[in-house]
């Protein structure tokens, strides 16, 4: 380890000498990228290194300009993503990159778009040949057979609720097998939306994708609407031919009859037969009790189950599944309608391994259902439980356990929640990170609960919390540290400047702050938080009928926002922006790379590019 400088030599260029892996490692443990920014500005060597660390790029119409300067300065990069760009032409955009040596880059993500870049990425292509990764959902004229000639080494590839070139069905037939011949390494597909079943496409398609890629691990067709018992068969013979398949997500047309289901049991008998399936979504469908119980009686690995909103079955046939299904870590029963408190407490003692668990939808279920969760799912980490009946029932704090796995809880519109309820989770979730209490109308102080119980909180959305109520004045007075908290909503709450003080002095490290639709507030209270909060980097004041301050105080007081959205039209400030060279474009507040700073008016939006500063978000 190298010694303390000299008061001759510059502190700022010092650091000890350690091998640039060794600092690599220790950077990779800061998972905020936005942290690397920082280390950027310590020294040239520390610039470097994090430039190297740098594997993302999403590229929006503020970016344009900074594209070369990007592409050369971040070598590293595995994945670009280029989404839709109001000022840019894709194909060239795709030709620009294609110029740049990036050896490391497997990934690109062009969705959506208004029509399909074949020139672009032709010319991308020849640069990338070895792309693995295409995302190219949401794009209209959508040519898969360029896709297949271009891009044979793919592993992944969504083309999701995208429209082909061709309408005619012999088109449609020839590109999508095609498409499956010309992808030998492909891994995972993402088809859903695409209307092949519509088309009567559905069987030769899916065949054809699990005949011809040996490798295939994972089909997500959603929305595909193939309800036929012809389509289904089709479908299981699919299947059959990739046994090896570990992920399949697929939904039919709901049969609204209970006791009733459409999904074929052939198709059942198919999915038996995969003895590496470890994730089945089946949402928006309808499947029988008999459908379930044999899915049971194949005694599948399982880990990750997804009925949601699915109808025609009841309690049997779930906890028939369930009680086979030893492994599973992952959930989603939402909008099952049959579910109450004791019937899932039962089921919690089948999911001993469970991680993530989402039950939003059903006002049948209350805190009984919440804390037998807690109590029962010693892993948990995830619960969501949205527009439930959650605060109907009141625990005695001495029949309560302590969950020290639960992370991130989202309860929100729960009508009945109140503080004391809140007050009672917080006691049993002490390291909770993210807490979703929005439209939750009789909660107030009890927010203030949880930022004092749970020292690892990070994220808190409580838009609209007791808004409208009879509570005559909303209460969140927080008169203590919360160094942990990087993201918190307070749209629609009734807080006052005071209240916005404490939470500027007392969340000190907040990153991301929304004030929307804050009525009471006024410059005073915002400028506290532009003053005291020095790692800001978006506020959000839309319709804050009280605010009027001045964007460009903001910025130059503090270099660290990126994204302002003000309350109204800022016509002191024209002048200034004007003079410096703002351009006309349609986007909304961002302060960003080379110091970019937009901001949405009601009738116009300027930029200005000032000096470089090398910040990126």
């Amino acid at each position: 380890m190298a010694s303390p400088p000299s008061s001759s030599s510059s502190s700022s260029e010092w650091q000890p000498h350690l091998p640039d892996d060794c600092w690599e490692s220790i950077f990779k443990h800061l998972t905020n990228p936005h942290d690397h920014e920082s280390l950027s500005l310590v020294s040239r060597h520390f610039l470097s290194l994090s430039n190297r660390l740098r594997t993302s790029l999403t590229v929006s119409d503020h970016l344009l300009p900074l594209l070369p300067a990007l592409l050369r300065r971040f070598t590293s990069l595995t994945s670009i993503k280029l989404p839709l760009c109001i000022n840019a032409d894709i194909d060239a955009l795709l030709s620009q990159i294609a110029s740049f040596d990036l050896p490391s880059l497997h990934s690109l993500d062009i969705s959506p778009q208004p029509t399909f870049p074949s020139h672009g990425l032709h010319q991308f292509s020849q640069k990338f040949p070895t792309l693995k990764s295409l995302n190219c959902s949401y794009t209209y004229d959508l040519d898969l057979v360029l896709i297949a000639e271009c891009f044979s080494n793919l592993e992944e590839i969504d083309v999701s609720f995208s429209e082909l070139r061709h309408d005619t069905l012999s088109e449609w037939d020839f590109q999508l097998k095609t498409l499956a011949s010309g992808l030998k390494k492909l891994r995972k597909v993402n088809i859903s939306g695409l209307g092949i079943a519509s088309k009567g496409l559905w069987d030769s398609s899916i065949f054809a994708l699990c005949q011809n890629c040996k490798f295939l691990k994972e089909i997500v067709a959603l929305e595909t609407f193939s309800t036929s018992k012809e389509g289904q068969i089709g479908l299981a013979n699919a299947i059959r031919e990739r046994p090896q398949l570990r992920s399949l997500a697929v939904s039919f047309e709901r049969d609204n009859e209970v006791g009733s289901g459409n999904v074929a049991l052939e198709l059942i008998d198919a999915l038996v037969s995969l003895k590496d399936l470890t994730c089945l979504q089946l949402s928006y469908s309808s499947i029988s009790d008999e459908a379930l119980c044999a899915l049971a009686d194949g005694v599948l690995p399982l880990r990750k189950l997804s009925l949601r909103q699915c109808s025609g079955y009841q309690y049997s046939g779930i906890s028939c599944l369930l009680r086979k299904c030893n492994n599973l870590q992952y959930l989603d029963l939402q909008g099952t309608k049959f579910l109450n408190d004791e019937r899932v407490i039962d089921l919690s003692l089948l999911l001993g391994n469970l991680k993530v668990v989402k039950l939003s939808g059903n006002r049948n279920l209350t805190d009984l259902s919440l804390f037998a969760i807690m109590l029962n799912c010693p892993l948990i980490t995830e619960i969501r439980m949205d527009s439930t009946g959650v605060g109907k029932h009141k625990l005695q704090e001495d029949c309560l356990v302590v969950n020290s796995h639960v992370k991130f809880l989202y309860l929100a519109s729960n009508s009945c929640l109140n503080d004391e309820s809140v007050e009672m989770i917080a006691s049993v979730c002490p390291n909770l990170e993210v807490i979703d209490l929005s439209y939750c109308k009789r909660v107030s102080m009890g927010a203030v609960e949880v930022l004092l119980r749970c020292c690892k909180i990070q994220r808190m959305d409580l838009a609209r919390l007791g808004y409208p109520h009879e509570l005559s004045q909303f209460q969140f007075r927080v008169n203590f540290q919360v160094p942990t908290l990087f993201v918190l909503n307070l749209s629609w709450c009734r807080i006052s400047d005071e209240e916005l003080s404490l939470i500027s002095k007392n969340c000190y490290n907040l990153k991301e702050l929304n004030l929307d639709y804050c009525h009471e507030i006024t410059d005073n209270g915002v400028k506290q938080v532009v003053k005291n909060c020095k790692q800001l980097r978006m506020v959000s004041l839309d319709s804050c009928e009280k605010v009027s301050c001045d964007v460009a105080w903001m910025v130059f007081q503090r270099p660290s926002l990126r994204k302002i959205i003000p309350p109204k039209f800022y016509t002191s400030g024209i002048a200034f922006f004007w003079g410096r060279g703002y351009l006309l474009c349609p986007s909304d507040i961002h302060h960003r790379g080379r110091r970019n700073l937009r901001f949405w008016t009601e009738d116009y939006d300027y930029e200005y590019w000032g000096e470089s500063l090398y910040l990126l978000e």
